[in-house]
């Protein structure tokens, strides 16, 4: 089996790391074209070449593995080094930081998604359109 090329080799590296295709197919050398999409299909069509795909899989579970065996910060301790800041322990926090761990924290705990949104159609133009 033929040797990777050092672009390839660098797009497989880049992707393993989670960039998009097309910004790892720019950063592994390889010549952008005038139109972006068509830049995407030829990171796409890299990719999905069966070499370059197991390349990419392969080198995806050794950097799993990497982190797993790591000694990272986990959700929940990130969260609670957020509260102390939030709730004023840490007295070196100003105002700002303080702010910004509540906003932070309310993120990753998820309080910011939208809330459910209810559209009713019947009555409306659309409905009307629809159902003559």
């Amino acid at each position: 089996m033929a040797k990777l090329t050092h672009r390839q080799e660098t797009f497989i590296r880049h992707c393993a790391a989670g960039k998009l295709l097309t910004d790892a197919y720019i950063a592994a050398g390889y010549a952008e074209c005038s139109n972006r999409s068509a830049t995407t299909v030829n990171a796409q069509k890299l990719a999905s070449t069966p070499r370059i795909a197991a390349a990419i899989a392969a080198s995806r579970s050794i950097l799993a593995a990497a982190v797993a065996e790591e000694d990272l910060l986990s959700r929940r301790e990130a969260v609670g080094i957020l509260a102390r800041i939030a709730k004023g322990s840490d007295k070196r926090a100003s105002t700002r930081d303080r702010i910004a761990a509540t906003a932070q924290a309310s993120k990753m705990l998820g309080y910011d998604a939208p809330s459910k949104v209810e559209v009713k159609l019947e009555g409306s133009l659309l409905h009307k359109i629809r159902n003559g």
